[in-house]
C-alpha cells in the first residue's frame, strides 16, 4: 500500500539539522581582504534583503541571504565578541546551507565581515554588528546583521557534498547551477537518504525524477527504475556531465538517464505526485 502524504512536502532542499557553536570554525584572516564599506546606511545594495553581505559575495548565480534592518536587535540572542556572534547564529539554527569554516575579512569598531572563499572568491559573508539588544536578546551586544551566499554548488565541495547536493557541470567544465539542475540525496528525517532526487527545469513547476524508489514510494513514480538499460535513439543529452557519468532526458521529460556508457545507463523515473513525509 501506498504511504499517505502529509503536510511537508518534499520541495527539493534537503531537511538539514543546523550545525552548533562547537562545530563552528573562524579563522583570524582572508585569503582576499575587503575593502568595501561593511556600514549599509546610504549604501546602494546589490541584493537588498541581503544586507551588505549581499554586496561581499561573489557569485555566478545568485543563492539567498538576509538583513536586520530594525534599530533594536530581537531576533536571537547578542554575544560578547565577533566571534561569539557567529557562533551563537550558528547554535541558534539560523543557517541551513551555510558553511561554518569562515575567514575574517575586514574589521571596524563595530563591525566584522566574516566569509567563505572558493579559489579567492567570496562565495558566502556574514556581517556582524555591534549594536542595541533588546532585554530578551541578552541587551546591547555582537549579533549577524546581515548574511549571504551564492548558489549552493558554488560552496566548497565538501561542504555541498555535506549537505547532499550532487555537484554537476556543463560541457565546458562550469558548475550548472540549481536554478537549471538540482540533484541531492533525499532527507534523511524519512529515511530517504539512499534514494537521489533530480529536478530539472520547467516554467511552472520542475520535472522531478527518482533513483532507485524506495518500496513504499514506487506508486508515486510513473514507471519502474532501472539500473541497467539501454540508452535509447531518442534521447537527448543535457550536456550535464558528473564525472564520467552524463545526464539524459526522454522526449517530453518522461524520464531521465543517468551513467557513463550508452550501451548501460540507469533509467530514472518522473514523480507524477507530490511527495512528503512527516
Amino acid at each position: 500500500m501506498r504511504m499517505p502524504l502529509v503536510a511537508a512536502l518534499l520541495a527539493g532542499s534537503v531537511a538539514l539539522a543546523g550545525c552548533g557553536e562547537d562545530d563552528v570554525s573562524l579563522d583570524d584572516r582572508a585569503e582576499t581582504a575587503y575593502d568595501g564599506p561593511l556600514t549599509p546606511s546610504g549604501l546602494e545594495l546589490a541584493h537588498p534583503r541581503a544586507g551588505v553581505a549581499g554586496n561581499v559575495v561573489d557569485c555566478d548565480t545568485w543563492g539567498t541571504g538576509s538583513a536586520f534592518e530594525g534599530g533594536v536587535y530581537a531576533e536571537g540572542a547578542t554575544a560578547d565578541d565577533p566571534e561569539g556572534a557567529v557562533r551563537t547564529a550558528f547554535s541558534e539554527g539560523l543557517w541551513l546551507s551555510l558553511p561554518s569554516d569562515l575567514a575574517r575579512a575586514a574589521i571596524t569598531d563595530d563591525r566584522v565581515l566574516w566569509v567563505a572563499e572558493v579559489e579567492g572568491r567570496v562565495k558566502a559573508a556574514v556581517v556582524v554588528h555591534d549594536g542595541e539588544g533588546s532585554a530578551g536578546a541578552g541587551g546591547d551586544g555582537w549579533y549577524v546583521e546581515s548574511w549571504a551566499r551564492c548558489d549552493v554548488v558554488e560552496l566548497p565541495a565538501d561542504f555541498v557534498e555535506g549537505l547532499g547536493h550532487e555537484v554537476w557541470t556543463d560541457v565546458d567544465g562550469r558548475l550548472v547551477p540549481t536554478t537549471e539542475l538540482e540533484v541531492h540525496a533525499g532527507p534523511e528525517h524519512c529515511d530517504w537518504q539512499d534514494m537521489t532526487f533530480l529536478r530539472l527545469p520547467g516554467d511552472r513547476r520542475r520535472p522531478t525524477f527518482l533513483r532507485d524508489p524506495e518500496p513504499e514510494l514506487r506508486g508515486y513514480v510513473a514507471e519502474p527504475y532501472r539500473a541497467h538499460t539501454t540508452l535509447p535513439a531518442d534521447a537527448v543529452d543535457t550536456g550535464y556531465r558528473r564525472g564520467e557519468d552524463r545526464l539524459w532526458t526522454a522526449p517530453g521529460d518522461a524520464r531521465v538517464y543517468v551513467g557513463a556508457d550508452p550501451d548501460d545507463v540507469e533509467l530514472w523515473p518522473r514523480l507524477v505526485e507530490s511527495l512528503g513525509c512527516a
